[in-house]
């Protein structure tokens, strides 16, 4: 699943930035849902999203959508595509764009849906300016701002495994002079770690969690 910071908030429908007059996507009955940001810029685009966890397998929390998003006669309205370790399905409507990408989590699913308007998306999409494995690809940028702060989260996918992931940063970021200030393994998360580092008036978290044939890197830059 998506390591982001999520607001422990039971969201009943997804918030549109206000930006982006787009509906609400639906969600299967009895998924959890938390809000992760009603107002942000993921690969350049306005976007607001949500996390959702659900008992439903993956196949299942697909075809909910897929049923959803069928016309009345039968033609299919949504593309399907792997992205990474994710399975995605995405909708168009009346200029808005949804996607949900699914990935086993426990016994279900854990899912991100968002909903954006593409022609509203800037040019800055898939920055990456941080260090990375040479074979990481990115699969998600966001762009957020706290008053006088700004972060950037970029997610990664590497075919490496994590331990050498942690290695990699722990030589690379010290070259550029970052300092560490953490470290460690996330506790109930066998194989997850988490390392936190310093740069002036700037701060990285890092987390790194293996993933099929791989894993996942979220890098969140945050500055004044």
């Amino acid at each position: 699943m998506l390591t982001l910071a999520l607001l422990p908030l039971s969201a009943l429908a997804l918030q549109a930035p206000p930006n982006v007059h787009c509906t609400s996507a639906p969600v299967p009955p009895g998924s959890s849902l938390s809000l992760v940001a009603s107002q942000i810029a993921i690969n350049g685009l306005p976007m607001a999203i949500v996390a959702a966890h659900s008992t439903l397998p993956p196949q299942a929390f697909l075809q909910f959508y897929a049923t959803a998003w069928t016309a009345p006669d039968g033609h299919p309205v949504y593309i399907r595509y792997p992205l990474g370790p994710w399975q995605v399905i995405a909708h168009a409507e009346g200029g808005c764009f949804y996607t949900v990408q699914v990935q086993a989590a426990g016994t279900g699913s854990g899912a991100l849906i968002g909903v954006s308007m593409p022609k509203r998306g800037s040019n800055n999409a898939m920055v990456l300016d941080v260090a990375a494995p040479g074979d990481a690809r990115v699969l998600t940028h966001m762009v957020s701002e706290d008053g006088d702060k700004q972060g950037n989260t970029w997610l990664l996918y590497t075919a490496n495994p994590t331990a050498a992931v942690m290695r990699f940063y722990a030589r690379t970021l010290k070259q550029q002079g970052w300092a560490r200030i953490m470290q460690r393994q996330s506790p109930g998360k066998p194989g997850v770690a988490t390392a936190m580092y310093q740069k002036g008036v700037s701060n990285m978290g890092l987390v790194v969690q293996p993933m099929r044939a791989g894993s996942s890197i979220t890098l969140t830059v945050e500055s004044h």
